[in-house]
């Protein structure tokens, strides 16, 4: 085991690998984005640095000398500050299984073996990102935790006020004064309600939150001043404490007049007034900024999860997503006995377009041509985009002769298109598409091959075409 010097963001890194020309390029890139590194190259020594300095970032391979690397992510999750891990892991296992094993162990991140120099530095970034929004989130949760533990004891002193205010009759003035104090400092809003849904005290917090004057809440009703969705339904808290609920907690999302929304954490429980009949007393929290942080970061995963599978130009699925699928597709069609057909489309003298009116204009060709296809197929039609102007679409449950009814769909589109590239000329562009249909015991890269071949033919009679051999 290896360690660097601090790194200039005060965030630890551990790399666990032992290739060491690896774990060169993986030091070299982790610590220029600013991490203190800590390399090893077996999994019980990962174990021990991970104990004695609990990393933020960990990059691991997942074959290693003397254990699983998939079982070792299984252990850092499982840690105390497992959840605000960022594990990237990197490997030569890179079947949809394997990938599927690696996430399930708590692995955020994959990278196959051997891997470029420019594709580690995006997902790095990506990691780093991931890293901070953990960060937030770490620190987002011990602000509730503190928070909760604030409210769990004011609410004991609030509720040994009452009780003590109903039922001792001498201490009545001590105990208005305790419950004065608790009104003015308690975090968050307070507010008494009776069995009737009247309000009888609230304090200045919970009028702040109702956005209403203490003159404007007199002789109100709860639900008149603060209206959530919970207001007239079967969940309303003074209903549920009128049934014998001892202590509700309820988390709510709440619009204003303005359309701006908040959301508050709401701890409902039994007022028990001179009369014994029940109301009930309510605290109530603002946990806007929490909310918004943790959704924030669910989109935000959501988003680096969708960029390993999909082109961010076309939005179709990128190349490693057809490798994949077009086996699993051979495969069941195999299986089943069910037709498969696979078209590979190619822009006509692309490279010509590129170089009279720019990459920047056939980046919009290329596009469009992405939502042409995208538009044109079932929901199970697999679409993708192969490389450069290269597209690939899987077709299951479909025989060559109905392939071609798609291929002439997306060419008629496409050759419908109008392009604009400068404002004093219009240009239409054309696609050539190699056709083929599945035959039993072949493989996929044969599949691939033949519609390769189609292709090349349909672009040497002419172009604009499909064939299908």
């Amino acid at each position: 085991m290896t360690e660097c010097a601090p790194g200039k963001t005060g965030l630890t890194a551990l790399i666990v690998e032992d290739d060491q020309a690896v774990c060169d390029v993986l030091q070299m890139f982790v610590e220029n984005l600013g991490y203190a590194v800590v390399v090893c190259n077996t999994g019980a020594s990962a174990q021990e640095a991970f104990a004695a300095k609990i990393p933020h970032l960990i990059l691991m391979d997942w074959l290693l000398p003397d254990m699983d690397g998939v079982e070792l992510s299984k252990t850092f999750r499982a840690s105390e500050r497992g959840k605000y891990l960022t594990i990237l892991m990197i490997s030569s296992k890179d079947s949809p299984e394997d990938i599927a094993t690696a996430i399930a162990a708590g692995v955020d991140y994959f990278i196959s073996k051997p891997f470029e120099r420019k594709v580690l530095d995006i997902w790095l970034f990506a990691a780093s990102r991931h890293v901070q929004d953990c960060l937030l989130r770490e620190e987002a949760d011990l602000a509730l935790v503190k928070i909760q533990e604030e409210l769990v004891d004011n609410n004991l002193q609030l509720e040994e006020a009452l009780g003590r205010a109903n039922i001792m009759a001498v201490e009545a003035e001590q105990a208005y004064i305790e419950i004065n104090q608790i009104f003015k400092t308690v975090a968050g809003g307070i507010l008494l309600v009776d069995k009737d849904c009247n309000i009888l005290r609230c304090n200045d917090s919970f009028l702040k939150m109702a956005r209403v004057t203490r003159e404007e809440s007199r002789d109100r009703k709860c639900y008149e001043i603060f209206h959530t969705c919970l207001c007239g339904s079967d969940d309303c808290p003074l209903q549920r404490i009128k049934k014998g609920k001892k202590r509700i907690e309820s988390e709510i999302e709440k619009i204003a007049q303005d359309g701006q929304i908040s959301y508050y954490s709401i701890i409902s429980t039994p007022y028990h007034g001179l009369s014994e009949e029940v109301g009930i007393v309510e605290h109530i929290t603002d946990i806007t900024e929490r909310v918004k942080a943790e959704k924030a970061l669910a989109e935000s995963e959501r988003r680096y999860k969708e960029l390993s599978l999909v082109d961010e130009l076309t939005r179709l699925f990128n190349k490693r997503y057809f490798n994949t699928h077009l086996q699993l597709e051979v495969e069941r069609a195999n299986r089943h006995g069910h037709p498969l057909s696979l078209l590979l489309l190619d822009i006509d003298n692309f490279k010509h377009h590129n170089d009279t009116y720019g990459h920047a204009d056939g980046d919009r060709v290329l596009a469009r041509l992405g939502q042409v296809i995208a538009e044109s197929l079932r929901t199970n039609d697999v679409p993708c985009r192969y490389g450069g102007e290269e597209f690939t679409i899987i077709l299951p449950v479909t025989s060559g002769e109905q392939a071609t009814v798609v291929a002439e769909r997306i060419r008629a589109r496409f050759a419908g298109e109008i392009f604009q590239p400068t404002p004093q000329e219009t240009v239409r562009k054309t696609i050539s598409i190699g056709v083929t249909q599945y035959l039993a015991g072949e493989s996929g890269q044969s599949l691939l091959e033949r519609a390769d071949q189609n292709m090349y033919e349909a672009k040497q009679s002419g172009k604009n075409r499909y064939v299908l051999k």
